[in-house]
């Protein structure tokens, strides 16, 4: 397990050098793909290169920006990214060029190598497009480049980002999980950008919807240790769902403290054979020191949180949790985060619960929160379902 996480770790690492300095690459001859061929770049073979596919040159001109590749959440909701592409690990760059030139060199080198066109949204002001290619390992190695005009700050640039998707080979185990913790077998849960069909189970919770107000609901304004901050939590109107509640916090300097509501309850779950936990929220802003989970010590933070707390059949109290980010983070906690766009509503609705590992015979709590040094979360409807 071990060796698989260092693996990749290091196949993260060279990717990310490889986009950065893949402009420093040598031209590759397709003209013989069976043809084994050693790409070299300032003495470090490429990753293309090592997966039999050769390399692809960065846009000319193009320069790593640093600033934008870390804060590349505080303005991806200006790029339209597809869902399924949302958890992809891309590579900031600005240019002086138009979208259209940035469009236009990819298609054209990208056709010269031989890659095949599987996606294409583009327009004058820019777009996404995906590349595949197969690979020495038996699998499809997908390259990715958005482009676009964003503001960030007092900053509007032309920036492309470029990614990979490389799938496992057919030798790796499909036993890997990055996460190990308690539980982690139910997985993640799944997570829509469109309104999904919503879910067809028994509403359990006893109360009416956020939208008719939160009266019946407690409320969590948690202060900081060092910085007491303003924690605020009241209903705002909304175009879709009427009435939400929102969570805020702000706190100079940063000092963790949570805002939210919950509810007491007692549900037994003894005729249920299933159990879902839904959620619709939206991640307006959030800072702290532990957004995503990245630092397994400190408590999780995030703008948007549900958490219940149970009884297992032994009447030993547990909790489950599952929160949602939009930065920049690379390494979070897969198994308790979902990566989400700033500003745009998700739908969420967990695994089945009753396939943990503690598994819950009555819920006791359920609470919908923020956490975090400063943060703004709406939350639009949440339940739990039962089958």
């Amino acid at each position: 397990m071990k060796s698989k996480k260092l693996y990749l770790y290091f196949i993260a690492v060279i990717l990310t050098f490889s986009l950065v300095f893949g402009i420093m690459s040598c031209k590759i001859d397709r003209k013989n793909p069976g043809e084994e061929t050693k790409q070299v770049s300032g003495g470090v073979i490429s990753l293309l290169g090592s997966l039999g596919v050769g390399d692809v040159s960065g846009y000319p001109g193009a320069n790593y920006d640093k600033e934008l590749n870390d804060q590349l959440g505080e303005f991806r909701n200006q790029l339209e990214i597809p869902a399924e592409f949302m958890n992809v690990l891309y590579t900031v760059f600005v240019t002086n060029d138009t979208p259209s030139e940035v469009v236009s060199f990819y298609n054209s080198q990208l056709g010269e190598l031989q890659w095949e066109k599987s996606l294409d949204q583009t327009s004058d002001k820019g777009g996404f497009m995906v590349w595949k290619i197969a690979s020495n390992r038996g699998t499809d190695i997908s390259y990715i480049v958005l482009t676009g005009e964003i503001q960030y700050e007092n900053r509007k640039e032309v920036v492309i980002l470029t990614g990979l998707i490389i799938p496992k080979s057919g030798n790796e185990g499909d036993d890997y999980t990055e996460t190990t913790k308690e539980g982690s077998e139910i997985g993640a849960g799944s997570i829509y950008f469109e309104n999904p069909t919503p879910p067809e189970g028994q509403g359990l919770l006893p109360t009416q919807s956020i939208s008719c107000g939160i009266g019946q609901w407690k409320q969590w304004l948690q202060e900081g240790s060092k910085v007491k901050g303003t924690n605020k939590i009241y209903l705002v109107d909304d175009p879709t769902f009427q009435k939400v509640v929102e969570f805020y916090r702000t706190s100079e300097p940063g000092d963790g403290g949570a805002a939210g509501i919950y509810q007491n309850l007692d549900i037994d779950l003894k005729k249920f054979s299933k159990i879902n936990i839904w959620i619709v929220g939206k991640a307006i802003k959030e800072k702290g020191g532990n957004i995503a989970n990245v630092n397994p010590s400190s408590f999780p933070e995030g703008a948007v949180q549900v958490r219940i707390k149970y009884l297992t059949a032994d009447n030993i109290e547990k909790e489950w949790y599952h929160s949602f980010f939009y930065s920049n983070i690379i390494y979070y906690d897969k198994l308790h985060y979902s990566l989400v766009t700033r500003e745009r509503w998700f739908w969420y609705i967990s695994p089945n619960l009753l396939e943990l590992n503690d598994k819950p015979a009555r819920i006791k709590e359920l609470g919908v929160y923020g956490f975090g040094w400063q943060f703004t979360g709406q939350v639009a409807e949440v339940d739990i379902i039962g089958y």
